[in-house]
Formats: structure tokens, sequence, C-alpha cells
């Protein structure tokens, strides 16, 4: 028989309804823009056009975002206990951004180590505005088997379907990038981090 071993959990959901909160959310995020983009992270393609923005990592911290903040701390509990996580104290949402991605634009390859859990919040995606590739953590042991790359390309990649009013959770640890926006009008998302801001220890000494 067959049996996997070591496998990597991840956690798929959606908001409820989420039709009637969509355009004020898209609202919400899009004007937290304002005076509130992160540094480095305004890239721009050979045209001077940029390919990727985001906020400061502080929209948990403002009233109008707790809607979306306790979306993410019900279904960052559930995702918490499934794995077994501590139980010594509350998780919750460490961090929330929001990601505008023109046309063209993408996530370049990265991980949120030290964070337990990583996420996105999709406002206005499909697959065609680039779906989610989570990347196995063992292909750097693996990478020497000799595959059949014809019939998985990518062998070492998860692809995960972007779709409006879904939320995706992962490890931290998970490298995860996104391919090109193929459409002709922006990918619009929060991402966040949930866990714990303290350290620690998986076994006491």
């Amino acid at each position: 028989m067959f049996r996997s071993i070591f496998p990597t959990v991840i956690y798929e959901a959606h908001y409820l309804d989420f039709d009637k909160v969509q355009q004020s959310f898209i609202k919400k995020a899009l004007e937290s823009f304002e005076g509130n983009t992160a540094p480095g992270n305004d890239y721009y393609d050979k045209d001077g056009e940029p390919i990727f923005r985001r906020t400061l990592p502080n929209l948990h911290l403002k009233s109008e975002f707790k809607d979306i903040v306790d979306f993410i701390d019900h279904h960052g509990k559930i995702y918490w206990n499934h794995m077994n996580l501590t139980s010594q104290e509350e998780p919750y949402t460490l961090q929330l951004w929001a990601n505008d991605v023109p046309p063209g634009g993408f996530t370049a390859a990265h991980n949120h180590t030290p964070i337990a859990i990583g996420g996105v919040f999709y406002l206005d995606a499909d697959p065609n505005k680039g779906n989610l590739h989570l990347e196995d953590p063992t292909h750097f042991c693996r990478e020497r088997m000799p595959y059949d790359w014809q019939k998985k390309p990518y062998v070492f990649s998860e692809e995960i379907t972007a779709e409006a009013g879904k939320i995706v959770m992962f490890p931290g640890y998970l490298m995860h990038h996104v391919r090109s926006n193929k459409s002709t009008s922006n990918r619009i998302a929060f991402g966040f981090n949930f866990g714990l801001s303290w350290q620690y220890k998986a076994r006491p000494y």
C-alpha cells in the first residue's frame, strides 16, 4: 500500500455572502494606500510602470478593518488548532496589509519566516489575474530524483486557485509566489500574518 508522511496542510475557506461586501472591502483596501505605502515595495517594469505595491502591515490596527481581522482570526484559530500548535496562548492576526497588482505584475518568491502562519484574502482575483503557487519545502532534497516533468512540469509547487472572497492560509515557512497578472485589471488582496508575538520553545529545557 501507499502512504504519505510529513504532509503539509493548508487551509481554504470563503467569506459568506462575499458579493454583498466585495466593493466596500475593495474601496477600503485601495483607500488604505493613501500615505501608507510600504517603502521598498514599489517595483517597476522597464517602462517605469508599477508591477506591484503594498501598504504598510498596519491595517489590523485600524478600526475600519475589524470585520476583516475578525474573519481572519476565526479561520486562523481553526487552522492553528488543526495543526496542533501551542494552546498556551491565543493566536491572533499579527499583521494585515493590502496588495495591489496591475496587469503584468507579479509577486516574487518569498516566505514569512519566523511567522507561524501566512495567508491571503482575495478581494478581486481569478486565475487569469494570477494564482498562488506554494513551493515544496523538501525540493532541495528531492530535486535530483528522476521525475517525469512532462506529466507535471512544476513538480515542486502546488497551484492554488485565486478566487474573490477566498482565504488561504499556509505555514509561514513555505516559499510562495504569484504568477503574472494576465488580465486587464488589477488583482487586489489582503496579505496577513497570524500567530503569536512571543518566541515559543518547542521543548522544555
